[in-house]
């Protein structure tokens, strides 16, 4: 059986119905009980992981993987809840795991701990230093307290770096790029490069992950998950593009409307640019055994686009 946190999130819903699809055992672990339509009972169990709650005793019966997707995620939090929620809870749920005699642990990461500029992504976080941005440095101490934790321990890790995640309902930042599209049908200046990932193609990797074909099993205890495009600003924009556009925006624009957008939605001022802007790793992520990626943002967005 598989243990799969995080059901309501963008990542995790569209894992749990995947996993329904392919008729595995599923047993959801969830705070909010609206979650559990469709689930028989007995198979879900409720856990608050921002609450400090205790996981129940036999929530770990009969299961062979936990895939844990619940986190914050990328929104302006306090630094004390990025840490106690992303890491506290995290190791607290792994050291369960492991106690119970669970065999393999996936963890979804994030490429952002890798940094811009280094060859490998798929290194330790030992190896790289820790993040500024508070969203990636709660990833990049998880990942050293369960590599901790994990150690030389009969159960298997696998930590899995997805880039940024997209599918035909854009969520985060690339839905405010196609809203602001819509109404002022700008291309956004070439600007920040970063890798992504369909949300399909990574809901494909977990499970796999989860049946022994990818990841620890497979003998690669960190995958990086991405579709292999390089992606800036420019490029994003014009994937997302309606057909109509004025032209390339220039720089200067561009920071402007961001400072829009941070008065709007009480950001600190210049966080949207610095955003936009940022260089994330980008390069030839290595093959994950028993996974390919299928779809581009591009081609998803067409997708989109021909169901609208």
């Amino acid at each position: 059986m598989i243990l799969l946190t995080g059901t309501t999130g963008y990542v995790g819903a569209a894992l749990r119905a995947a996993l329904e699809r392919q008729g595995l055992a599923l047993r959801a672990l969830t705070r909010a009980e609206e979650a559990i339509n469709g689930i028989p009972a007995g198979e879900w169990v409720h856990w608050d992981m921002s609450g400090g709650d205790d996981l129940p005793g036999d929530v770990f019966d009969h299961v062979s993987a936990v895939i844990h997707c619940a986190g914050l995620a990328h929104r302006q939090a306090e630094e004390r809840d990025y840490q106690r929620i992303n890491v506290e809870a995290t190791f607290h749920l792994a050291r369960r795991a492991l106690e119970a005699g669970v065999s393999h642990f996936i963890y979804v990461s994030s490429l952002n701990v890798v940094p811009a500029g280094v060859v490998s992504p798929r290194k330790s976080v030992r190896h790289y230093p820790e993040p500024a941005e508070r969203y990636a440095a709660s990833k990049w101490r998880a990942e050293q307290r369960l590599c901790q934790l994990f150690a030389d321990s009969q159960c298997q890790l696998t930590v899995v770096r997805p880039g940024l995640v997209y599918d035909i309902e854009l969520t985060a930042n690339l839905k405010t790029v196609n809203r602001a599209l819509r109404w002022w049908p700008w291309h956004l200046p070439s600007v920040g490069h970063r890798s992504m990932v369909a949300r399909g193609d990574l809901v494909a990797l977990l499970i796999s992950c989860a049946l022994g074909t990818s990841g620890a099993p497979a003998g690669e205890e960190t995958v990086v998950a991405t579709d292999g495009v390089i992606y800036d600003a420019e490029s994003i924009s014009r994937a997302l593009s309606q057909g109509i556009n004025w032209g390339v925006m220039p720089q200067w624009l561009c920071r402007l409307a961001g400072r829009v957008l941070d008065w709007k939605k009480g950001s600190e001022a210049g966080t949207h640019w610095r955003s936009l802007s940022a260089d994330h790793w980008t390069g030839d992520a290595p093959v994950a055994t028993g996974w390919q990626p299928s779809v581009t943002l591009e081609s998803r967005a067409a997708s989109r686009r021909g169901r609208s």
